[in-house]
C-alpha cells in the first residue's frame, strides 16, 4: 500500500498548526482514493505515571483542560505528568524535565511503557509514555506546572488500588493515564 501527500495549503498558526492535506492513496481493493483531510500538528509529548513502590502509591494531577470544558464537563481531570517534547530534546529528557516541572519529583529510575498515537485521524501527535520511580517523601521541587506556560496543577498521592479502581470506574477518564496505569499495573490490579 502506498500514499503520496499531493497538496499542503496552511489553515492557522497559533498555540496550534493547523493544515489541509491533500492525499491520494492505494484502496484496499485496488485503485486509488484522493481525500482532504485537516491536520492538527502538536509535536510529540510524554506522559509519565509516577509510583513510589514503598507505598504502592501512583501520583495523579489535576489541571483544567478545555476540551471537556466545551462540551459542559468537569473540566479538571485526573492525569498525570505531561507535556511536549521540546525541539531537539529526546523523549526520556522531556519526561524526566516535566516531572520535576508538574510534580516536584525526579524520578530515580524511568521505563518506558510504549508510545501511540493519540488522535491518528487529525494528527501526527505521538504520545511516550513512562513509568517513573520515585520517593514520595522526598520531592526535589514544588511542582504546580510553570507559570509562563499558565500552569496551575494540583497533585495527589492515592493507591495503586484506588487508581485502578477510578480507571474502571470511568473516574479517570483521559486516555494517557488510563493507558499508563493499565499497562503498569493491569495485572496485578
Amino acid at each position: 500500500m502506498h500514499y503520496k501527500i499531493i497538496a499542503r495549503q496552511p489553515l492557522h498558526r497559533g498555540f496550534f498548526k493547523l493544515d489541509a492535506y491533500t492525499v491520494e492513496h492505494d484502496r484496499f481493493n485496488g485503485g486509488h482514493l484522493t481525500i482532504r483531510r485537516e491536520h492538527l500538528e502538536r509535536g510529540d509529548a510524554v506522559a509519565v505515571l509516577l509510583y513510589d513502590p514503598d507505598k504502592d502509591a501512583v501520583l495523579l494531577i489535576e489541571q483544567f483542560r478545555i476540551g471537556p470544558a466545551v462540551r459542559g464537563e468537569n473540566a479538571w481531570l485526573l492525569e498525570i505528568v505531561a507535556g511536549m517534547v521540546d525541539p531537539g530534546e529526546d523523549a526520556e529528557s522531556c519526561a524526566r524535565r516535566e516531572c520535576v516541572e508538574e510534580s516536584g519529583y525526579r524520578p530515580e529510575k524511568i521505563q518506558p511503557l510504549g508510545c501511540y498515537y493519540s488522535t491518528p485521524g487529525g494528527s501526527s501527535e505521538r504520545i511516550h509514555l513512562y513509568l517513573g520511580e520515585v520517593n514520595a517523601d522526598h520531592p526535589c521541587a514544588n511542582g504546580g506546572g510553570l507559570d509562563e506556560e499558565h500552569e496551575d496543577i494540583r497533585s495527589r498521592w492515592v493507591s495503586r488500588k484506588q487508581a485502578m479502581q477510578w480507571v474502571y470506574e470511568g473516574r479517570i477518564n483521559s486516555a494517557a493515564p488510563r493507558l499508563a496505569l493499565l499497562l503498569a499495573f493491569g495485572k496485578s490490579s
